[in-house]
């Protein structure tokens, strides 16, 4: 397992589902929570990853509208929160957690950000 699959899992109060590297022609799933294991089909992760590779583009022209550093984009559901950490042009950690309150959003988002340097 990487680094930062064990950066993402050691922050309390994150109980991780799904953690992936997403490069820019395909991606590689490092971490898969084992009651989830049989919920996503090949042909569901390939959707979801094409899905997240457009959104990054346009992630990374709205970085050099607002001249600010880019970290990580957060998308909040009723169950489940998504980190989007680019770690690249096109390149990213994607992670998905369970959501409880309080939910450590800035913890997760500084330790993968810690991990990077």
């Amino acid at each position: 397992m990487s680094q930062i699959v064990d950066t993402l899992r050691g922050v309390d109060g994150a109980d991780a589902r799904v953690i992936a590297h997403l490069d820019a022609l395909d991606f590689t799933v490092e971490y898969v929570r084992e009651d989830l294991e049989s919920v996503y089909s090949d042909q569901d992760l390939e959707e979801a990853y094409q899905l997240l590779m457009a959104n990054q583009v346009t992630g990374d022209d709205f970085k050099d509208l607002i001249e600010e550093e880019f970290q990580a984009q957060t998308l909040f559901f009723e169950n489940v929160v998504v980190l989007i950490l680019p770690s690249a042009r096109y390149e990213a950690v994607f992670a998905s957690f369970d959501r409880r309150e309080p939910f450590p959003v800035i913890d997760l988002i500084e330790a993968a950000t810690s991990e990077r340097v």
